[in-house]
């Protein structure tokens, strides 16, 4: 039984030990985020009945107005937590890298929020082109659920590094049942619309927050390291200029949208986006939760490039797999939970699920600009996809709407994974093997190309005739030898014994 000390032993053993861990704790964050969205799909129904489209609309701005703002809290400081932790030689410095993480973000977020509340008529007054008491409320409700959340984010970056998943999930699922109890309160018989939505984040963010932020206090203990304080700054700086770029990128067209169109436009995209942030949620989310602490450990392996090569090839068995099960099934999941009038979100979806599958390679292929500390390099690469972007949303919105936004997404996020890839591979340069990724993206287009050309059926004959294609994936999968010769003795193997390979998958 692996030690987790690396022997003098064949690649594949070493190999195999990675991907079990990988594996494990992935399936375990997994399930958390599965659980989150089931909750989530749950209160779709109750959103898209206890809000108007127009009320939908106005609460993505805010949400929107608040990731701004936690651009200028800086919150992509805390991006070097995990390289400057596994950096330190000792525990004392490991817990000065962490217990100063916290007192940055904290202070950082907290006066922030306190600035937007005291100007919340201005902030409304820009956000929605329009006065009055009800946007400047919906504005310092969204500041006061800032003002906490800095205390969130050093705790379960400590929870993921210590590889307790299982707690890590525990304190999400507990966040988010807590958020919807309040949000069915605040919409169904307290009729407060985006204001109870919220009102109920603010209530979250400062509960969880501040019990975090002592579970934290308690393990690492309360110490200032100018040294630490240093070195995250230096790292995130560039991510912070970036992160003005990423938001460009994600929630600027909603601007223009709004502007060319209306809210109600504004509310249907954002629905149909909803999706893209799923495929992350779901998708990316648990993997990177394992993998973003992980692949610094990897980097001063011998073997690493088929490491990571093999990782990369796992990574889009599961998004691509996800992309065309979501792209096949939504436009049926609306049908049976949304109301009529946000119907017009489905053409949409497939087009969002490009864009962020070429969000995910990005966060993956980022590797050698982290590990040669150029951050500011992946700042560039944001900002000229953001330039980009900007000209899309000018020429493409007002004439196209929504589509115009969708297909300008798709391209910037595009020519960021390029930028980003080919940087990334000149200073520290990885082997991977795309001949197995791009046969998947064959098969993966093939089959969303015939469910777009599918005739319309009811609800039932639809999904039927989808999952007809899923099997088609799978089968295009199998016989296209995407997985390697071992991965599909492996799965074999599964399928006659899946205890035994649920005991292999434990390490």
């Amino acid at each position: 039984m692996s030690t987790g000390v690396a022997q003098a032993t064949g690649p594949s053993e070493v190999e195999d030990f990675r991907m079990s861990r990988l594996g494990r704790h992935t399936a375990i964050y997994a399930l958390g985020v599965i659980a989150n969205r089931a909750l989530s799909i749950v209160m779709l129904p109750v959103y898209t009945r206890f809000m108007s489209p127009a009320d939908y609309g106005a609460l993505q701005l805010i949400t929107m107005t608040v990731e701004i703002a936690t651009i200028f809290a800086g919150s992509r400081i805390g991006w070097g937590i995990f390289r400057f932790y596994h950096k330190a030689e000792t525990p004392e410095a490991k817990n000065a890298v962490l217990s100063t993480a916290l007192m940055m973000l904290g202070a950082s977020f907290a006066t922030v929020g306190v600035i937007i509340y005291f100007l919340a008529p201005s902030v409304a007054s820009i956000v929605f082109g329009w006065s009055g008491e009800h946007p400047v409320l919906l504005v310092r409700l969204g500041a006061g659920s800032l003002a906490f959340e800095g205390l969130v984010h050093v705790p379960f970056s400590y929870i993921m590094l210590s590889h307790r998943s299982t707690l890590f999930v525990k304190m999400s699922v507990a966040k988010l049942i807590l958020q919807v109890t309040l949000n069915v309160i605040f919409l169904v018989p307290l009729h407060m619309g985006a204001a109870g939505v919220l009102l109920s984040t603010v209530i979250v963010n400062g509960m969880f927050g501040l019990g975090l932020a002592s579970y934290l206090v308690y393990h690492v203990g309360r110490r200032f390291s100018r040294a630490a304080f240093d070195d995250l700054l230096r790292f995130g700086l560039p991510l912070v200029h970036m992160q003005v770029a990423t938001f460009i990128l994600t929630f600027g067209d909603r601007y223009v949208l709004n502007r060319a169109a209306d809210t109600a436009t504004v509310g249907i995209y954002s629905l149909a986006y909803t999706f893209g942030f799923i495929l992350i949620l779901m998708g990316y989310t648990p993997f990177s939760r394992v993998w973003d602490p992980m692949r610094f450990e990897i980097a001063k392996r011998p073997d690493r490039d088929v490491i990571y090569s093999r990782v990369f090839i796992y990574m889009n068995l599961l998004l691509v797999t996800m992309t065309v099960g979501i792209a096949l099934f939504s436009h049926d999941l609306l049908r049976i939970v949304a109301d009529p009038s946000f119907h017009a979100a489905a053409p949409l979806i497939p087009v969002i699920l490009v864009a962020y599958l070429l969000h995910a390679w990005t966060r993956f292929h980022n590797l050698g600009i982290f590990i040669e500390e150029r951050t500011q390099l992946f700042s560039i690469a944001n900002w000229v996809a953001a330039a980009v972007s900007v000209v899309g949303y000018v020429i493409l919105i007002p004439r196209y709407h929504a589509w115009g936004a969708a297909i300008t997404t798709v391209v910037a996020f595009g020519i960021r994974q390029w930028m980003t890839y080919v940087w990334s591979q000149r200073l520290w340069r990885i082997e991977y093997r795309w001949g197995p990724v791009n046969r998947l993206l064959v098969v993966g287009a093939v089959v969303c190309v015939a469910g777009v050309l599918a005739p319309p059926a009811s609800i039932p004959v639809s999904i039927l005739v989808r999952i007809g294609l899923m099997g088609l994936y799978f089968a295009a999968i199998w016989s296209l030898h995407i997985l390697s010769a071992e991965d599909r003795a492996f799965v074999r193997r599964a399928v006659r014994s899946p205890r035994r390979a649920l005991s292999l998958l434990r390490g």
